[in-house]
């Protein structure tokens, strides 16, 4: 973990330069002040506050997260030094914080939640993501995918959404595990049942098919 956390540290010179140095002092002789600051490192400063939430060097860790959203060495960087953070902060007497533990809870959902997409891409070959009620495949929105093929029915659009009805199938064979799955679950067997539907009411131009 310490690997990553100067990868962190590493990107972070990148994206703000080297504005100056942080002052060389321990975190744990410093009291909390008004930004929580945390400094595990020389040139590593961790601050919050309820405007721009959790940051690293000045730099945004949710806008750290959704510009590297496959950094596996950087996510887990990023987990590791949030719960160190979060640990510095209560043995403080910051425990009782709540904006503050809120968002390092929501930061980690963030994150964690990024890590568990790369682990099903490698291991299945398909990146599943829920926003809201809409669920992506490989970056394809399928509700709109079904929308699109119900304004222009055609044969090779038919046979786009067959394969994207299984890999909904796939999702719903997998077990589950979590309550984030369970989610993705669910949103899936209402999507395979609506692509049943739209291919069976919808028809398009084309040869006949045939019937085994």
């Amino acid at each position: 973990m310490i690997s990553n956390i100067r990868r962190l540290t590493d990107l972070t010179r990148k994206v703000i330069g080297r504005g100056g140095k942080a002052e060389r002092t321990h975190a744990t002789d410093l009291p909390l002040d008004h930004q929580l600051t945390f400094n595990p490192e020389p040139d590593q400063r961790w601050t919050f506050d309820q405007g721009s939430g959790v940051c690293v060097n000045d730099c945004s860790v949710r806008e750290l997260v959704h510009d590297n959203p496959n950094d596996v060495g950087l996510l887990c960087g990023l987990s590791h030094g949030l719960y160190s953070y979060q640990k510095f902060v209560w043995s403080k007497g910051g425990k009782e914080n709540a904006p503050f533990n809120g968002m390092i809870m929501s930061l980690q959902h963030v994150v964690l939640g990024r890590l568990g997409n790369i682990y099903d891409t490698i291991t299945g070959g398909m990146s599943v993501e829920l926003e809201g009620d809409d669920l992506w495949l490989n970056n394809i929105n399928v509700r709109s995918v079904i929308k699109l093929y119900e304004l222009r029915p055609t044969e090779a659009a038919r046979s786009y959404i067959e394969g994207l009805r299984d890999k909904v199938g796939l999702i719903l064979s997998r077990r589950k595990t979590s309550s984030k799955y369970d989610a993705v679950c669910d949103e899936a067997a209402k999507l395979y049942e609506e692509i049943n539907i739209v291919l069976a009411t919808v028809p398009c131009p084309g040869p006949p098919r045939l019937c085994a």
